[in-house]
């Protein structure tokens, strides 16, 4: 990847920051607002029992804190690339990207920024990090937390690039990237009140419950390693995925010139 022109493209995202800035700010308004009401939620859960299936109001908190970081970094870095892919791939508008001397995989998803999410981001990452120091905690628990972020924003990078790259073959498949974000939103609640079969499924089949729930369990004196590896092995095989059906895809490609 040719961090140069990655750079530049980051310069020029900045600059419609600025450009565009009062809907921004608007945007920011917004994700703080539904921020905060998921907060409260919270609050309103835990308000007359203390303890509810195992989890705390600081656990139910960090639960949603972090996915709510890893929401915003996936924002960040990905989610304008991913919308603006969907719609160059229907039109046929890719030829510059196959001309530039980078990874067409990794450029079409990196090179734009969503300034906003920043700021939302320090938001999320603020309230983590004071309940995290709320609670006993050791410098491997805070190591495996971290882990457990990155895990959960290359999750779901993932699930939208393999839904974005079904373009290529099929016309209004980019909806599945809204059925992602939907799943995880739905799914952010402690992991013990869901039934068996949804646990079953949704942490080894499709593991939403595993980026939702892992950063919490890690405080909870329960690191349960080999679902962080099932995890990391399973992020791995959607990568290969992902980079094979991209491969297949650009083969089909249909220029709009």
């Amino acid at each position: 990847m040719n961090l140069k022109i990655l750079k530049s493209a980051w310069k020029l995202s900045f600059q419609e920051f600025l450009v565009y800035k009062t809907t921004s700010i608007l945007t920011f308004i917004l994700a703080a607002l539904f921020f905060s009401i998921e907060i409260i939620v919270g609050m309103i859960y835990f308000s007359v029992e203390s303890n509810l299936n195992g989890w705390t109001r600081s656990d139910y908190l960090l639960l949603i804190s972090s996915i709510t970081t890893i929401t915003y970094i996936y924002n960040i870095f990905f989610i304008v690339g991913h919308e603006n892919l969907s719609e160059d791939i229907l039109e046929g508008n890719l030829d510059y990207l196959f001309l530039r001397p980078v990874s067409s995989y990794w450029y079409s998803a990196l090179s734009h920024l969503d300034i906003p999410s920043c700021f939302n981001l320090v938001i999320s990452g603020v309230m983590s990090v004071s309940i995290i120091i709320s609670k006993r905690f050791n410098w491997v628990e805070i190591l495996l937390y971290l882990l457990t972020i990155f895990l959960g924003t290359c999750f779901v990078f993932l699930m939208n690039q393999i839904a974005v790259t079904f373009s290529f073959w099929f016309e209004g498949f980019t909806a599945l990237g809204g059925i992602v974000e939907n799943t995880i939103n739905l799914l952010s609640r402690p992991l013990s009140i869901f039934p068996q079969i949804i646990q079953t499924i949704f942490t080894y089949i499709f593991p939403v419950l595993l980026v939702t729930n892992m950063p919490v369990i890690i405080f909870k004196g329960k690191h349960n390693y080999y679902l962080l590896i099932y995890l990391l092995i399973y992020n791995l095989l959607m990568y290969v995925l992902s980079r094979k059906l991209w491969t297949l895809g650009v083969k089909r490609y249909s220029s709009a010139n």
